[in-house]
């Protein structure tokens, strides 16, 4: 009975703590415009205030951000209209 109690305790804990993690997607964005390792860095910060963007890496040279995101905060769509609204680039899945 003791062994039946202490794998139904592992059991629950796993469980809700599988249900605590946030799922987090990844997308590559394309950009274009950038033309320095300066642009670049524009780019991630306006990611990194975005809500629901959880990480990202944007790379320059490569024209291309890849964003960690929360899937029920934000949508790849929502991104790339974030990046070409708060900077000068275009941006494309």
């Amino acid at each position: 009975m003791k062994l039946l109690k202490s794998f139904l305790a592992v059991a629950v804990f796993f469980f809700f703590a599988a249900a605590v993690q946030a799922k987090v997607e990844t997308v590559e964005v394309k950009i274009t415009g950038m033309m320095c390792g300066g642009c670049a860095s524009k780019v991630y910060n306006v990611l990194k205030e975005t809500d629901g963007v959880v990480d990202n890496e944007v790379k320059y040279p490569g024209d291309v951000a890849i964003i960690t995101y929360d899937p029920e905060k934000i949508q790849p769509a929502e991104i790339v209209t974030t990046i070409e609204d708060k900077t000068d680039f275009k941006a494309k899945l």
